[in-house]
């Protein structure tokens, strides 16, 4: 194998697409914003980022309804304890806002300020080859992997965002912390950066599709799992979880291994179990709004949501196009 095609590359984003439409110019003022906001203290930003995510509480009726979904079947909670935890959950969705300016503008310095416990970094440092770093969408999920990063050397995939203006700060801010990145869609070139002695960051605890899935018990109910991480099963490739867990603004990051399993399915189920015990470490720092059941489903779970679907068909047939 050409050792150089199998090292690490970091993406370049496309400026002038970040800058083709007056939608992306409104989105630009709003980042100016966002970046100004990262020079607020900590505890302020978080105190705004309460506010900011009862706001969305309220105008996200989907998203609230989802989530409220999601919560009960995972965590078999309802009334009152239900609706006090969909409230907390929204609310740090809005503090993740801000701790992803915080990720991706402030200094390595006031990065290390941060209140950061790790446990059990000989999981990754010791072993003798790259490792997959499977991680969670926790609402803080930016300001993990800039952890993460101060920790061990990392590469990691990323999900093009519609919005180009999004995706060029996205991609530029991780750049400068990532060693190399993929799309979505480069999954097999991961596999050779990850036999080339680099550590590989995963998410993979979201409902991807079933081209790409088994369904596997989560929570005690069946979800469409992805099957990225048993490309490694009989690889000798080491695999962890690396969680990042808010406690009382202490960010805590715990590395878990995947062991050894005879089979695919086997694989799974220890990974979504080992996913299931860290969620519920901070259940109210998960991010519940995605539909992770919504694959395989003998009838709708979630309510319908026309105009996003329209939306989607749009972005379909204009893709079709090109």
């Amino acid at each position: 194998m050409d050792r150089l095609k199998s090292l690490p590359e970091k993406t370049e984003p496309n400026l002038i697409k970040a800058l083709s439409s007056f939608k992306s110019l409104l989105t630009w003022l709003g980042i100016g914003l966002l970046r100004l906001t990262s020079y607020l203290p900590y505890s302020i930003l978080m105190n705004l980022g309460d506010v900011i995510g009862g706001l969305i509480y309220k105008v996200s009726p989907h998203r609230r309804e989802i989530s409220k979904i999601n919560i009960k079947l995972c965590l078999d909670i309802k009334d009152n304890e239900l609706d006090t935890l969909v409230r907390d959950n929204f609310r740090a969705i809005g503090r993740g806002i801000f701790e992803m300016a915080i990720a991706w503008w402030s200094s390595d310095k006031k990065i290390k300020k941060l209140d950061t416990r790790l446990l059990n970094k000989e999981l990754i440092e010791d072993a003798q080859t790259g490792v997959l770093v499977l991680i969670k969408h926790s609402t803080h999920l930016e300001l993990d992997l800039r952890l993460l990063s101060q920790h061990f050397d990392l590469t990691g995939m990323y999900k093009s965002q519609t919005n180009e203006a999004i995706n060029y700060v996205m991609i530029r801010a991780r750049n400068n912390y990532i060693l190399g990145s993929l799309t979505n869609k480069e999954a097999m070139k991961a596999v050779k950066w990850i036999r080339s002695g680099k550590n590989f960051l995963y998410a993979a605890d979201q409902d991807y599709g079933l081209k790409v899935s088994k369904m596997i018990p989560f929570f005690g109910h069946s979800a469409a799992t992805v099957t990225f991480p048993a490309l490694f099963l009989k690889k000798d490739i080491k695999i962890v979880v690396a969680d990042v867990c808010k406690i009382d603004d202490t960010y805590e990051i715990e590395i878990k291994n995947i062991e050894s399993s005879a089979s695919e399915e086997e694989l799974l189920f220890e990974m979504n179990k080992t996913y299931e015990e860290f969620i519920k470490k901070d259940p109210s720092g998960y991010l519940w709004m995605h539909r992770r059941f919504k694959s395989g489903q003998t009838e709708f779970l979630y309510p319908k949501w026309t105009n996003r679907e329209k939306r989607r068909e749009k972005r379909r047939e204009n893709r079709n196009k090109d």
